[in-house]
């Protein structure tokens, strides 16, 4: 019997493809997960379809991210050099935005599917084996016999009390032998944030629901199945709205899970989850560090400047994120936190405020970057409507509101690219370091010294402050300098002094962690090992694509 090929990155433990994976399954086809998370894995994701036994019937690629478009895009047009004459399509976030340019421009592409597949793609595999029409399945878009793109109507949305748990496939990733895994408690997204393409997919679905929970019960059997079957320890919910707007009903649903945990007879775990700012209660966030054992929360802080919050649609106040701080300060629970400190509308003294805010949260890991036009986007309507959009439906870009605030962003992009998003980019390697810390203190509390704690915040600390001091030397260059000939010899000079600090600070780091893993005794941390709980800014997982 042949195979369907699901191809896309495995990070983690892709929930997206295992998702779709299970719903194959179910209907007897073996399906194999064919990592490609960057161009270095292309050989071999092209060796696993072309050099099989027998070729697949079926090549699904994750579509998500625009910015992995070409690397995706290159895949199936090598599959197609190569020989490969079975059906290719594409699905995710992105590939349903740009669904009709990719099937204009890309023959290479049979279909796309649109929104959550784990009923259209089955449908799909079962018109492409018997031949027969596609247009009576929802969700596709594909071409008539013209070659005219066509689309079909939108699917239902899945049915999460029904719906399979993903397939569970291979070795899990671990911290210190703790055994780790990804899950969801719920799908969709009720907020409107300008920037954001998960949003704006999910705003797709209405009139049906753009939120969905799972059943407290199932989500509690699914997590004693792994912890029973896989030894799953800690639990790195991906859910793009694991609370509520009500600290009333998050309270409620956290103690009945916890509860039913407990009445499955679950044994020592820990969860990391992901918070807006509005979210942080301490009663709350009190029953997530006492009864769910949160090590760790990614607070969505973005911005705390008043504009920003505008401009991006967040529902916070710079009063919330830092009332947000005090609460997890005064918890002693570890958070991380990004910064989208340059948007469209980005004024200088929006980029001091932000400054502001790393200075006060310091001893809390983050990093910084820019908002980037994603399809499908609110924010990338408003930029095309004002004609400040270039590029294309690949990659879209744009100037800053302002010479100084681009001229910023562009100097701070040559100094600070390596410390923010190279592969061993400090500001992401600490965020690793500081979780080592918390599942130490957590699953090994007899050989668990104070001390290091204190260590790894103030490593994290002079990160931060460094950060700043070098984003304050670079505003106030073009704030005294309006020449830019002296640009290129700046980020030279504050380049090195980057480098320096971060190997001052790196090796501290790696000091601290060597220090416990020796008290441990067991296994790796996980800033040791290639399988590892990304960032934010590292992620590569949503649901419903292929």
């Amino acid at each position: 019997m042949s195979f369907i090929a699901l191809v896309g990155p495995e990070i983690e433990e892709n929930l997206s493809l295992r998702y779709l994976a299970s719903a194959l399954m179910a209907e007897g086809w073996r399906v194999e997960i064919v990592p490609f998370a960057s161009a270095c894995q292309l050989g071999d994701a092209l060796d696993a379809v072309l050099l099989a036994d027998e070729p697949p019937v079926m090549v699904g690629l994750s579509l998500a991210f625009q910015w992995r478009a070409h690397d995706v895009l290159a895949y199936a047009m090598a599959l197609r050099e190569r020989g490969y004459a079975g059906h290719v399509t594409a699905g995710g976030h992105f590939a349903t935005f740009a669904c009709k340019e990719l099937l204009a421009e890309y023959p290479e592409l049979d279909t796309i599917v649109r929104q959550e597949a784990e009923e259209t793609l089955p449908a799909l595999v079962r018109a492409v084996v018997a031949g027969t029409p596609l247009d009576p399945i929802p969700g596709l878009a594909y071409r008539d016999g013209q070659g005219a793109v066509r689309l079909t109507a939108m699917p239902a949305v899945p049915d999460l009390t029904t719906i399979r748990w993903p397939d569970r496939r291979g070795a899990p990733a671990a911290c210190f032998d703790h055994p780790i895994a990804p899950l969801v408690s719920s799908r969709g997204c009720y907020a409107n944030c300008s920037f954001c393409c998960i949003a704006a997919w999910h705003e797709q679905t209405l009139p049906g629901k753009r939120y969905r929970q799972r059943p407290v019960e199932d989500v509690a059997d699914e997590m004693v199945a792994l912890w029973r079957e896989r030894g799953i320890e800690i639990f790195v919910f991906h859910d793009d709205n694991f609370f509520v707007p009500s600290k009333r009903l998050n309270a409620e649903r956290f103690e009945a899970l916890a509860d039913a945990l407990e009445a499955r007879g679950i044994g020592r775990y820990a969860t990391v989850v992901k918070a807006r700012p509005t979210d942080v209660d301490e009663r709350v966030f009190g029953i997530l560090r006492d009864r769910l054992n949160c090590i760790r929360c990614y607070v969505g802080i973005e911005t705390d400047a008043d504009q920003g919050l505008v401009t991006l649609r967040r529902w916070a106040r710079p009063r919330q994120n830092r009332e947000a701080i005090r609460i997890v300060r005064d918890l002693d629970l570890y958070v991380c936190f990004n910064l989208l400190m340059f948007d469209p509308d980005t004024t200088l003294e929006d980029l001091e405020t932000n400054l502001a805010f790393i200075e006060h949260a310091s001893e809390f890991p983050s990093n910084f970057g820019r908002v980037e036009l994603y399809a499908g986007t609110p924010l990338l309507h408003r930029m095309q409507q004002e004609g400040r959009a270039t590029g294309d439906f690949l990659q879209w870009d744009y100037v800053l509101a302002t010479a100084e605030v681009q001229r910023v962003w562009e100097l701070a992009m040559g100094a600070f690219h390596e410390r923010n998003f190279s592969p061993a980019a400090l500001a992401n390697r600490i965020m690793g370091t500081r979780f080592d810390l918390e599942v130490a203190r957590h699953f090994h509390p007899d050989v668990f010294e104070a001390s290091w704690l204190d260590e790894g915040k103030a490593l994290t600390s002079a990160l931060a402050l460094d950060s700043v001091a070098g984003l304050r030397r670079i505003v106030d260059h073009v704030r005294t300098h309006g020449d830019v000939r002296g640009d290129e010899a700046l980020v030279g000079e504050l380049a090195a002094d980057l480098r320096r600090a971060e190997d001052t600070i790196g090796a501290a780091c790696s000091e601290l962690a060597a220090r416990v893993l020796r008290a441990v005794g067991r296994g790796s941390p996980l800033t040791d090992i290639g399988d590892r709980v990304a960032t934010p800014l590292q992620r590569g997982i949503h649901l419903g694509v292929t």
